[in-house]
């Protein structure tokens, strides 16, 4: 007895379960995420839920690949579950040591955390790496490059730059130099 014709529709369902993607477009839905994918033969889906890692938030640009699950095979509830930068506007980690994490953008910025403990964040020349609060470092900053104040006053205990003075460079009866002078 043949029961590939009743099987055919369990088969056909598993099959529509699981699909590769190209998310399009995306927009939030108050807190939630949504895209508009294209999947196999041009068929298109709009507000399929974007689903992320705990901890971790990003919006596609658009043109990058994905997969996309569909609960029970209905494809009116998919849910995308995975993006891959593809082409120029992605860096592609593929120098990674074993447990190593790369965290990257279309616009060049990462943030790499190395086998050895290091933080490295890194920007296209000419950006900048901003810190909107107080920066409290713990151990020495070694700057292998200019480094610059807005304000005029930068200090550490028992010294201050705007109002230090140096003793005499010229001798013993030479005084001590004045104050610096405003820029």
């Amino acid at each position: 007895m043949n029961f590939d014709h009743l099987l055919e529709p369990i088969f056909n369902r598993m099959r529509l379960m699981i699909g590769r993607c190209v998310v399009l477009a995306t927009k939030y839905n108050s807190s939630d995420l949504e895209a508009d994918i294209e999947l196999v033969a041009g068929e298109k889906r709009r507000d399929v839920e974007f689903v992320q890692q705990y901890g971790f938030s990003s919006r596609p640009k658009g043109d990058v690949s994905g997969i996309a699950l569909f609960l029970g095979g209905s494809r009116d509830n998919g849910v995308v579950i995975a993006t891959h930068g593809d082409g120029s506007d992605m860096s592609k980690a593929n120098d990674l040591k074993p447990g190593e994490v790369l965290v990257h953008s279309p616009y060049g910025q990462t943030i790499l955390l190395d086998e050895n403990g290091n933080i490295v964040l890194a920007c296209e020349t000419g950006k900048e790496i901003q810190c909107k609060n107080d920066l409290i470092v713990d151990g020495n900053v070694r700057a292998t490059s200019e480094v610059s104040a807005k304000f005029s006053e930068v200090g550490a205990p028992c010294y201050n730059l705007s109002m230090h003075v140096h003793p005499s460079a010229v001798g013993p009866t030479a005084g001590p130099t004045s104050t610096p002078a405003s820029p």
